[in-house]
């Protein structure tokens, strides 16, 4: 061998000309399978082993896992990608920065919703349950005076006067006003009180029934009219008034319970605040740590911010507490005091009336109206001793001291007439009991019904006889009438200043609600300001 290769018949050169005839040639000799002529093959599948090649799935692969592979795998891919990004340090800023969104908008929003309830809360304090509270003391009062009234006109010799006929029908017209109001925002837990509304409602026909026909008996000199009006009274005192007192007192109840429950710290939204100012901090090292820039302008104006947020809430809170804890407790108390005493007067004021209606000669209040003695000076002096009375002078006066130090006076000057009006009852009293003793039923009937006695220059001397001496007591009525008058107007002042403490608690939430929102929504706004050079670099 040489080296070279024989010659075949691929080496020799191919005529362009008669290519195309050889290669026909070629595929028409015979061979051993099955003859395929390329005429009988389509021209579009010629190429189709190659399709074939590349869409064939791995082996064994089922066609619920080819369906599956085919639709989720992009799906799979963007995840992946994503948790990727997750990992590295732009990732670790967005994650980051989302939950410290989240946080500051929950802290702020749980904050603004918490006030804003709380002002819906106290508003409905001071325009609806503190209301019905009033109504119910009234309710007392008006069936207590008409009552008081009623037997006063009883005991009057022949026809009642028209002006104390007047006020007995403005007292029942009154009650059964104050008995609808006194329930009328109430809850629909709070049905005790409607039941005992009801009550008092349905028992009142009956009572002016009865106190009617006393009226038409004593008119007619019928000796049954006597027994008429003391169970008339006996009702009142022993049925209507205890429902009223109840009423009066739950009412009460109400008041003090929600304004204690609505003037106590905000613990949870405030603990909300403080958290979120730790997120802010927490967020500033870790973004101190990985740019080695301490300070970070968007971060130090949302932590300003927030930090403003959570000093006005503070200082909210506590003014709050302050006005709940300790003006409205020392505003309510001589309000109570005055009440029940007022209360007491009242009660004690009839059965000096029922006496002279029963005609008892053994009559002898002494330890009674010594315990309503008592307790009229020392709702007296709870007044004066209690911010009552320097609160009610700044609310009803105007701006100038001029007017602050005239309504102080005027208080002064209202306690001063409650004490002497006392005092002249108490002299009254002792005029009406030597009347009885004595039998001059008509001098105790004037010492207890005239209420002009004393006041115009006709009345009893010091021994208690009639006469037009300078040396004149005042009537039991004319005492009474002056010392409830002074009560009643203390009680006023007393409301006031409790309105006023709430009031004040209501105007103290005012813009809250709306600052820390606006807060909240800018200290975001400015945390992704804050960040966005610090992305940038990475990007």
């Amino acid at each position: 061998m040489n080296g070279h290769r024989p010659a075949t018949s691929l080496d020799r050169p191919v005529d362009v000309d008669d290519s195309e005839d050889e290669v026909s040639a070629h595929f028409a000799r015979p061979s051993a399978g099955p003859s395929l002529r390329v005429e009988s093959v389509p021209a579009h599948a010629q190429d189709h082993w190659l399709d074939e090649a590349e869409t064939t799935d791995a082996p064994g692969m089922s066609f619920i896992r080819r369906f599956f592979r085919s639709s989720f795998s992009g799906s799979t891919q963007i995840i992946t990608r994503v948790f990727g990004f997750f990992g590295t340090t732009p990732g670790k800023m967005v994650v980051g920065m989302i939950v410290l969104t989240a946080a500051l908008l929950a802290a702020g929003l749980s904050m603004a919703n918490s006030v804003s309830n709380r002002q819906t809360e106290l508003n409905h304090l001071l325009t609806s349950t503190e209301p019905m509270s009033n109504s119910a003391h009234k309710l007392y009062m008006s069936l207590s005076l008409a009552d008081t009234i009623a037997t006063t006109g009883f005991v009057q010799a022949g026809v009642e006067p028209e002006n104390t006929r007047e006020q007995y029908l403005g007292a029942i017209d009154s009650a059964a006003a104050e008995a609808t109001s006194a329930v009328l925002d109430s809850d629909d837990d709070e049905e005790y009180l409607r039941q005992l509304a009801v009550q008092i409602q349905r028992q009142l026909p009956v009572y002016t029934g009865l106190v009617e026909a006393a009226r038409t008996n004593n008119r007619a000199g019928n000796a049954v009219g006597a027994a008429y009006m003391s169970n008339a009274s006996a009702m009142m005192r022993d049925e209507i008034l205890p429902a009223a007192a109840s009423l009066f007192r739950l009412s009460s109840n109400n008041v003090s319970e929600q304004q204690d429950q609505l003037t106590r710290p905000q613990w949870v939204p405030l603990s909300g605040l403080v958290a979120a100012l730790m997120f802010l901090g927490l967020a500033q090292y870790w973004l101190w740590r990985i740019s080695r820039r301490r300070l970070n302008r968007g971060f130090a104006a949302a932590t300003v911010m927030m930090v403003v947020a959570l000093l006005w809430v503070s200082g909210t809170n506590v003014y709050t507490w302050h006005l709940g804890s300790r003006g409205f407790t020392e505003a309510s108390t001589p309000w109570d005091s005055l009440t029940q005493a007022r209360i007491d007067a009242q009660r004690t004021r009839t059965e000096e009336i029922l006496a002279l209606v029963q005609r008892r000669t053994n009559y002898n209040p002494s330890l009674e109206f010594s315990s309503t003695n008592k307790h009229i000076s020392a709702a007296l002096d709870d007044y004066s001793n209690s911010s009552a009375l320097r609160t009610a002078a700044e609310t009803s006066a105007d701006e100038g001291s001029a007017d602050k130090a005239s309504a102080d006076a005027t208080d002064l000057s209202t306690i001063d007439e409650a004490r002497t009006a006392l005092q002249e009852w108490d002299e009254a009293k002792a005029h009406l009991l030597r009347a009885l003793d004595s039998g001059n039923y008509e001098q105790a009937l004037a010492l207890a019904t005239d209420s002009t006695m004393g006041a115009q220059g006709s009345g009893a001397d010091s021994t208690g006889t009639a006469g037009s001496g300078t040396n004149q007591t005042m009537s039991s009525a004319a005492a009474f009438e002056k010392l409830d008058a002074a009560l009643a107007t203390l009680i006023a002042n007393a409301r006031d200043s409790m309105r006023s403490y709430l009031s004040e608690s209501l105007a103290a939430l005012n813009l809250v609600a709306a600052a820390v929102s606006l807060l909240s929504l800018l200290s975001v706004l400015a945390i992704w300001l804050g960040i966005r050079p610090r992305m940038v670099e990475y990007l």
